[in-house]
């Protein structure tokens, strides 16, 4: 590091700590501290699109800590306003006023973080297997660094089959689940057909399979013919006249 640079940064370093004109150079008082953090937490979720309830700032700073704000309360003019609304560190820039006149600028920092439900696996769980109630467990947690398609209702998990294998502690996203078939590959299954006026059936053989309500391919075992159905139940496809 150069000389000219050191002495750049130390004057840099002199420039932050340095009090406004005609303020004492004292830290501010914790009064004033919450007075800004208020401040700061009502600008950051004015906007916010989740519940008051699952946000939260942490990590609130304020440069410089050196000024006196004034007596009797303040007015303020934000300058400087977040970016937008997603969770993660937030900066705004304020003119603090005393009738009319501005008394200096604060810079206030803060973390905006995310809290929600995660489904996590309470043991190791394969792939192919169907996820029971025993093998899940809920709570809430800073979910503020984890990617977008988290699942949040256990009942969205139970039932539904795992995509690869995870770990015990592992948070469950929607992507590593799917829902198992109804009818596989080469089963028997039972064709019905029904109108207003009559309702028939017949044996058929799935030639792929299908989760409920999913279309698939069965042959009719009485004529021979491939057909298209609707998965109703195990077992059970519906054909339409």
């Amino acid at each position: 590091m150069t000389k000219m640079l050191r002495l750049n940064m130390i004057a840099l370093l002199l420039c932050l700590a340095w009090p406004l004109p005609g303020q004492a150079a004292e830290r501010l008082a914790p009064p004033a501290f919450a007075a800004l953090e208020k401040i700061f937490t009502e600008v950051v979720l004015k906007d916010s699109p989740w519940p008051r309830e699952d946000v939260r700032i942490a990590n609130f700073s304020v440069r410089p800590l050196t000024m006196t704000l004034p007596e009797n309360g303040f007015d303020y003019r934000i300058t400087q306003r977040p970016k937008d609304s997603r969770p993660g560190r937030k900066n705004i820039s304020a003119a603090i006023l005393k009738d009319g006149q501005e008394q200096g600028q604060v810079k206030m920092s803060g973390d905006l973080q995310l809290f929600g439900t995660v489904i996590s696996t309470t043991k190791r769980l394969s792939r192919n297997e169907i996820i029971t109630s025993e093998d899940i467990i809920a709570k809430r947690q800073n979910i503020t660094l984890l990617a977008g398609g988290l699942i949040q209702d256990p009942q969205q998990a139970v039932g539904q089959k795992l995509k690869l294998s995870l770990p015990a502690g592992a948070a469950l996203y929607a992507k590593a689940i799917d829902t198992p078939p109804l009818v596989n590959r080469g089963e028997r299954v039972t064709i019905m057909a029904k109108s207003q006026a009559i309702q028939i059936t017949a044996p058929g053989q799935a030639r792929n399979s299908g989760a409920k309500d999913e279309i698939i391919r069965v042959k009719n075992l009485t004529s021979r013919r491939e057909i298209k159905a609707r998965v109703l139940e195990a077992g059970l496809v519906e054909a339409e006249f």
